[in-house]
């Protein structure tokens, strides 16, 4: 089963917190797509309901976007909460895969900042450089299949 976006950004988060690392929510979005395209190298499926989409600074998960969107471009400091108020993370015991996945992303990329990650995310070569050359609104699985930025 796949998980929701926000969920999976609440287990990117909590690794920020146990280290004090900040994560703006630019930084969040990039370090999500990164996630999700090893994961999508290893598997491919994707980790998450929700596609990225190709906005101007990169790949854009919109549900996680709208979450943190009030930080702007200050650290996040509270996990995604669901309906009922809860603050959920995908259980990473039940699919070592994806936090074989989250561990890559998160030792290679956690020092980064947020812009740094969009230009990486820009690259020749990266899922969001192949859907905006097509000017497609969805980066596909494909597209994050053929990343070489991560």
């Amino acid at each position: 089963m796949k998980a929701v976006a926000t969920v999976l950004s609440n287990n990117i988060l909590l690794r920020a917190k146990r280290e004090h690392i900040k994560v703006t929510p630019m930084k969040l979005q990039k370090l999500l797509y990164y996630v999700c395209t090893r994961y999508v190298k290893e598997t491919g499926k994707s980790p998450i309901s929700e596609q990225f989409e190709v906005w101007k600074y990169g790949p854009v998960v919109p549900s996680v976007y709208s979450e943190f969107k009030p930080f702007k471009s200050s650290p996040i400091d509270r996990f995604a909460k669901n309906a009922t108020g809860e603050a959920k993370i995908v259980d990473e015991d039940a699919n070592p895969v994806l936090t074989d996945c989250i561990n890559y992303v998160w030792s290679r990329l956690k020092n980064f900042g947020g812009i740094d990650l969009a230009r990486r995310t820009h690259l020749k070569g990266s899922g969001w450089y192949a859907a905006y050359q097509r000017d497609a609104e969805i980066i596909t699985l494909e597209d994050m299949k053929n990343d070489t930025t991560i």
